[in-house]
């Protein structure tokens, strides 16, 4: 049941429309562990897999989000006809009215990030916007906290639904419930009016169709058959993209067309993105003042791992200081390379030298980009990277027939490779760009793991990526190294969600590109999936990983070794670039400007661009505001930022286990051990005390900063 008497015809529609859930079956027996390719035989989707459709109309949209409103909220007036009563009439039915309506959102919400109509995808932003509000409006409800609150957390019938119902008290605590009825108005308009806000900030920025035009000869030292022809014979289009921009940067020979493209970049929508972003940053502190806390910043961190911004910001300078120690040195080494290319009057390392010079660097230290990037092609890497998870993790992936939303889309089960053999859930690939769709690469959840009763519905999520497509001249798509190891990266994400095991969703995989609650702490969100990217940077897994396009070679072992010594090169410059932006977030979210630095007061747009030049040694390009086109901190990452750098570091720590098992680094036992107590647990235990249980002691920076050259 959804709860109490409530009717379920948003549940039956989405079963005839988009995604649907069901008791987990077992796996077809007629899956196999060969991996699949886009020509390999489908099996049938089992009856749990979700669905969704390409065909979704702007009135489907909107007749969903209002049938889940509906249903959600005829819920909640169910827990609150349960006040006075038991857990399971209180607790359990908005816990359970909570799992069926995240369950239901993706429906809404993923054809904002991935549908070829326009009109689709601001129909499906606004449902995501009525969806949040619906979500975060849960916790305004005073009726249904005073219900929740009589019955107590301390009922629950076991530690996890314990837990989760501390979970609720805590954000009904969190969206202001405390507040007066006309302060709670207020604060829940201007939640709404954030949410709107970041909507159309993202989607400003998916839908942007800048393009450079340049001749062939400018763009000297890049595939030109990688680009669109432009309006003129013998010129080409380059977007703004990943796929399309890095090259360019890495490749190009003239240093202006390096400039015109790094220009574009950075000043991407700051048209229409600027005012949305300053008026978001001054919203987010004003909440936070209503709530009684300094600032958004210290509201952000008081639930993290980290606990307050100045223990976050304390770990950024002290990680800075050490850095900058190495950054005079990096740069240097490229100002010797500038200087030999373009001759002593060039002038200092500017923006859009950094890559280029970078690629060079790495050049002398035997790593050829574009040699190397002949040794990647897509379908290799991806069904090697497919392969390399199922054996350290016991897990069969089998690709199923099932109804997608691009034909791109390629969907997989999940199942264990021994056992019982059931299905723990599925992904989505969905690779390439196209007009329209998400513009970077990220692990977006379709459904969350719960189960109610008997009833247990699986986790399934999508990696929407952004990767190198086949060229015109008909070579396969060939992955540059970075392509790789984000590929690698977020197919960490996607175990993590996958693989969660919780009765609640709000214990499920989680992060807030979705409007449902749940996840883990943001600041260990990144931990699972960047401990085993360490794996991509191993001899053994290059080994796997690479096949030339042609002549189907591995990867040469002079090659190999020279990449695998390559990963800590320009780490002076690439952590004083990264600690600057983390520490710029912390700033503005830590309260109204102006912001003083280095013995000046900016405001908000003079500031990031002070700071980044500062810490950096790099002169930010002028007239320029990159905030503007900056999807973290409209995505959840708000006062967040520093976290990739923090779940980076206990990474390192957690992937020192895998190395004391060398030569058997990939050693499948421990791999089920980091299944176990990294990625199955998901919310349902703190992240501190995840680590612990693989480490078996508690967690230690030494691994990382041995890394970083600095101990």
């Amino acid at each position: 049941r959804l709860c109490g008497t409530a009717p379920r015809s948003y549940i039956r529609h989405l079963a005839s429309r988009a995604s649907s859930s069901s008791s987990s079956s077992s796996s077809p027996s007629s899956s196999t562990r060969v991996m699949s390719t886009a020509t390999q035989q489908r099996a049938p989707a089992p009856a749990n897999t979700p669905r969704f459709t390409a065909n979704i109309t702007v009135a489907d949209v909107e007749n969903l989000t209002a049938d889940i409103v509906r249903e959600y909220s005829a819920a909640l007036d169910a827990c609150e006809r349960g006040a006075g009563g038991s857990w399971e009439d209180t607790f359990g039915v908005t816990l359970a009215a909570l799992g069926r309506a995240s369950a239901a959102s993706a429906a809404v919400t993923l054809p904002s990030m991935t549908h070829s109509d326009a009109d689709v995808r601001k129909a499906s932003t606004r449902g995501k916007d009525a969806l949040k509000a619906m979500f975060d409006d849960t916790f305004t409800r005073v009726g249904v906290y005073a219900a929740l609150k009589a019955v107590g957390a301390e009922a629950a019938p076991d530690a996890e639904a314990a837990r989760a119902s501390a979970y609720l008290l805590r954000e009904f605590e969190r969206k202001g419930a405390a507040l007066s009825a006309d302060d709670q108005k207020i604060y829940m308009r201007k939640l709404g009016e954030i949410e709107e806000l970041c909507s159309s900030f993202c989607a400003a920025v998916n839908d942007d169709d800048t393009t450079v035009e340049y001749t062939d000869e400018e763009l000297e030292g890049v595939d030109v058959n990688a680009y669109a022809v432009g309006s003129a014979p013998g010129t080409r289009l380059v977007g703004l993209i990943a796929p399309d921009l890095m090259p360019v940067m890495q490749f190009a020979k003239r240093s202006d067309t390096r400039k015109r493209i790094a220009h574009a970049k950075a000043k991407q929508c700051q048209d229409v993105n600027t005012e949305r972003f300053l008026r978001v940053v001054a919203l987010r502190d004003e909440c936070a003042k209503m709530l009684g806390y300094a600032s958004h910043a210290e509201y952000m961190l008081k639930p993290k791992m980290a606990s307050t911004p100045e223990r976050a910001e304390g770990f950024l300078r002290d990680l800075l200081e050490k850095a900058r120690g190495k950054l005079a040195d990096d740069l240097a080494d490229l100002q010797k390379l500038k200087d030999a290319e373009e001759g002593p009057d060039a002038g200092p390392i500017q923006n859009w030298d950094v890559s280029y010079y970078s690629r060079a660097f790495k050049a002398t230290l035997g790593v050829d980009e574009a040699k190397i990037r002949e040794y990647f092609p897509l379908e290799h890497v991806k069904c090697q990277i497919l392969a390399i998870y199922q054996e350290l993790l016991g897990l069969t992936f089998t690709r199923v027939d099932a109804e997608v939303w691009h034909e791109d889309v390629e969907c997989y089960s999940v199942c264990e490779t021994e056992g019982e053999k059931k299905v723990l859930g599925f992904f989505y690939l969905d690779l390439f760009p196209r007009p329209g769709k998400y513009t970077h690469q990220c692990v977006y959840p379709l459904r969350p793991s719960f189960s109610e009763g008997d009833d247990a519905t699986t986790a399934a999520c999508v990696n929407i990526g952004n990767l190198s497509k086949p060229t015109a001249d008909g070579k396969p798509a060939l992955l540059r190294f970075r392509e790789v190891e984000t590929f690698f990266h977020e197919f960490g994400h996607v175990m993590h969600c996958v693989l969660s095991k919780s009765k609640y969703s709000v214990h499920a995989w989680a992060w807030s590109a979705v409007p449902w609650p749940g996840g883990v702490e943001q600041d260990f969100l990144e931990v699972p999936s960047m401990m085993l990217e360490n794996f991509v940077w191993q001899p053994e897994v290059l080994r796997q990983l690479s096949k030339h396009y042609a002549s189907g070679e591995t990867l040469p072992e002079s090659e190999i070794d020279a990449l695998s010594a390559s990963r800590g090169a320009l780490e002076g410059y690439a952590r004083s670039r990264f600690i600057s932006m983390a520490l710029y977030d912390l700033t503005v979210h830590g309260g109204q400007g102006p912001y003083e630095f280095d013995g000046k007061k900016y405001d908000a747009v003079d500031f990031y661009n002070a700071i980044t030049e500062k810490l950096s040694d790099i002169p930010s390009i002028e007239g320029s505001f990159a905030c503007a086109s900056w999807f973290h901190l409209m995505m959840g990452y708000d006062a967040g930022y520093f976290g990739y750098l923090w779940s980076e570091a206990y990474a390192a720590d957690l992937f020192s286990e895998f190395e004391a098992k060398r030569p058997n680094v990939m050693d499948p036992s421990l791999g089920r051990k980091y299944r176990d107590t990294i990625l199955a647990p998901c919310a349902t235990v703190d992240g501190d005390a995840m680590l612990q249980n693989f480490l078996g002691r508690e967690a230690s920076l030494n691994p990382f900063l041995k890394r970083m050259g600095v101990l």
